[in-house]
């Protein structure tokens, strides 16, 4: 290639090399760009094979396997893309059934006469819909306004039940199963813990720290200690028996109160401006994301 366009610049710094062929690291950049903001899955360079026959049309991108991408350089001679440009795109869209719809992305502007033409595709039912988009290098000026940074101060408060006083609360007749079975196995103390909980049948039904989850007190700002019960049919295994509960009750919870603080930002420098009206979009990508999605593509 003699002479490198301001989008092949963009891509050595990027990748660390240029491609051979002029307009293929727009094309590229595009197609990953495109990527990021409608989240899809974007390929480059496919070829699929039209309906007329013949050699097989090369796609500049592909999304999601049914949106079409064609990408124009015009920045080296400083041209717009025109109505010509756009008809040659519907022309492979209409031999390609197995396409919906395509997108064109554009380095330079759109002439009058090829914004009206995309614009006419949406209603034309003998064409496939062709949606026009500007993907170019950022400048200073397109950060303006812009929220590139966030500052988040979060204040919290939560039951802190590690400093509390937690029992299980038995059924009837519960404690007695423990003692009788301590006292046949000729037991005068024992040191037991859980943090399981089971169904009638030893089955594993949920932890205790999961039944504390789902069933968080409610207390207001007011409030330092919170008091109450998890009600819940289930069994404890203390050796070999299963001794049934109705809840585990807890008392004195202190509650735990707290502020962090933490910044929201982009993560690298503003890199491409992908920008379309019609896809309500209007998007700064930094080197960092753009870099990623054409590895991951590549």
């Amino acid at each position: 290639m003699n002479q490198r366009s301001e989008i092949d610049e963009l891509f050595f710094r990027l990748m660390g090399y240029c491609p051979k062929k002029a307009g293929e690291a727009y094309e590229i950049i595009s197609a990953a760009a495109l990527g990021i903001i409608r989240n899809q899955s974007a390929e480059h360079n496919k070829y699929l094979q039209g309906l007329s026959g013949g050699r097989p049309y090369q796609l500049d991108g592909l999304l999601n396997g049914e949106t079409m991408v064609e990408s124009k350089d015009y920045t080296i001679d400083d041209r717009k893309v025109g109505r010509p440009d756009l008809q040659k795109l519907q022309g492979a869209l209409t031999d390609l059934p197995q396409i919906k719809d395509g997108i064109f992305t554009s380095a330079t502007e759109y002439s009058r006469d090829a914004l009206k033409y995309a614009q006419g595709t949406e209603t034309n039912e003998a064409q496939k819909e062709i949606t026009t988009v500007d993907v170019r290098p950022s400048t200073p000026e397109d950060e303006k306004g812009r929220i590139l940074k966030i500052h988040v101060t979060m204040n919290y408060s939560a039951p802190d039940f590690d400093r509390g006083t937690t029992s299980f609360i038995f059924v009837d007749g519960a404690k007695k199963m423990i003692e009788d079975y301590m006292r046949s196995h000729g037991m005068s103390e024992y040191n037991f813990g859980t943090d399981v909980l089971y169904d009638e049948n030893g089955n594993f039904l949920k932890t205790i720290a999961d039944l504390s989850r789902e069933n968080q007190p409610k207390f207001t700002d007011d409030d330092d200690y919170v008091n109450g019960e998890f009600p819940i049919d289930a069994y404890i295994k203390f050796c070999e028996i299963l001794v049934p509960i109705k809840g585990i009750a807890y008392t004195d919870v202190p509650i735990a109160r707290g502020k962090e603080d933490f910044v929201i930002e982009m993560r690298g420098n503003a890199t491409i401006l992908i920008k379309s009206d019609k896809l309500g979009v209007n998007k700064l990508i930094t080197d960092v994301d753009l870099k990623n999605a054409i590895q991951n593509m590549l």
